[in-house]
């Protein structure tokens, strides 16, 4: 995944984009994921990491969590200051019938609920933004969040397509952001020419790099590019932490898994990574 940010506007707009196309495919073969969780999934994939672009300290983590009263269950999206991302939605296999456009109905899949946003900057406590879905289809979620949670008025435009081979086409975002110093004659610009603008899934089918598709939502051609690095799914899980989650079940509870079953096995959410252990080691991690 190709994460940029532009200034752009005279430099008073701050804007982010991503072609994810390759990293939705990932995801979608790591959780075997159907349509319409494919796109909501990645969609919350494409956000998290514009965002995630923008932490500053090696430690900084960042977790996006959509708590839905659909048939998708919840999607959570972790990513760090180094892009590793990990992502996984509770009901991987949903398939529920397209909108009366033909299209996959996310906002359908997804339900009424909350969108979580948790930045771990160092700070003492956790930053947490919360607001309630507006529609369900991300994008419109987004920008809705930042201009109630973060009070920053945002463009948020994200997308997933579909091939009929049922391999991910093409992925990607952007999200354009007015900084302090950018006037209001240039914030209705910019609102203007994106209500006209095609879908992001519509702007890469046209073989625009996301250069092109900036300059086509900033109305700038001079935009300047002033990062650029590449994401990677990449989890985290490790024995330590699922002999600890073991542990936490309390020695009793863990023994009788054992006793129906001969072994505990673990599958971690994100990559689902299977960690096996007997009996006896299970004994030996409560004598530990």
């Amino acid at each position: 995944m190709n994460i940029k940010k532009y200034l752009a506007c005279n430099e008073t707009v701050r804007v982010m984009a991503v072609d994810a196309t390759e990293m939705v495919q990932e995801i979608r073969k790591i959780h075997n994921l159907s349509n319409v969780a494919t796109a909501a999934l990645g969609r919350l994939v494409i956000v998290a990491a514009m965002i995630a672009s923008t932490l500053k300290n090696e430690d900084d983590r960042l977790t996006l969590q959509i708590k839905g009263e659909g048939e998708l269950g919840n999607l959570v999206v972790c990513a760090n200051q180094k892009l590793h991302i990990k992502a996984y939605v509770s009901n991987p296999n949903v398939e529920i019938p397209l909108t009366k456009e033909g299209k996959l109905n996310v906002g359908g899949a997804v339900g009424a609920g909350t969108l979580t946003v948790i930045k771990d900057i160092g700070l003492k406590e956790p930053y947490i933004g919360t607001c309630e879905l507006l529609t369900g289809e991300i994008g419109d979620d987004f920008a809705y969040y930042f201009n109630v949670s973060e009070q920053t008025p945002s463009v948020v435009s994200v997308g997933v397509l579909i091939g009929k081979d049922n391999s991910v086409s093409n992925a990607g975002g952007f999200i354009i952001q007015p900084l302090p110093e950018c006037d209001e004659k240039t914030i209705d610009s910019l609102e203007s020419i994106n209500i006209k603008l095609p879908a992001m899934t519509e702007l890469m089918s046209d073989n625009k790099t996301i250069d092109d598709i900036v300059k086509e939502a900033t109305g700038d051609e001079e935009i300047k590019t002033i990062f650029e690095a590449d994401a990677k799914i990449k989890c985290d899980c490790s024995s330590k932490r699922i002999e600890n989650t073991i542990v936490a079940l309390g020695k009793q509870d863990a023994l009788n898994i054992c006793d129906k079953q001969g072994k505990i096995e673990v599958a971690c959410n994100f990559c689902n990574k299977k960690y096996t252990y007997s009996k006896e080691e299970v004994e030996n991690l409560f004598k530990k």
